[in-house]
């Protein structure tokens, strides 16, 4: 329990200085217009050449939008051939005059690479 003498040194609420502005005095915003206000409103036109304000050059100079769409072509080719492998498969079946085993391996040897060469590349890159 605290004493007497270490209270000594606080102060009580009623001790405390206060503001001598009243609470919705001090809270409530100027509200009269003047001129300055009015003028503050308008949104003041450019000057200038119009060239200052062009959005800058990309850093690579737009080579990342060609390796984009590079990446695009080649996923697009690959892919159409994965995934309709079972469409041109009779052909290849009788242009090569091999088994359906044979024919199917080499179709399955694409998704196969991908997914083998493609974690660790992917993780060389991380």
């Amino acid at each position: 329990m605290a004493s007497h003498d270490d209270d000594a040194g606080r102060q009580s609420v009623d001790d405390q200085p206060t503001s001598s502005l009243p609470l919705t005095d001090c809270c409530q915003a100027d509200t009269t217009a003047n001129d300055d206000d009015e003028a503050a409103d308008q949104v003041p036109e450019l000057s200038g050449d119009v060239d200052e304000l062009a959005p800058p050059l990309p850093p690579d100079g737009g080579w990342g939008w060609a390796v984009v769409v590079a990446a695009f072509v080649a996923n697009l080719i690959l892919d159409g051939v994965c995934y309709t492998f079972g469409v041109i498969m009779p052909q290849l079946l009788e242009h090569f005059r091999a088994g359906k085993g044979k024919t199917a391996l080499v179709g399955s040897m694409l998704p196969g690479f991908y997914l083998i060469v493609g974690k660790p590349i992917m993780h060389g890159c991380l």
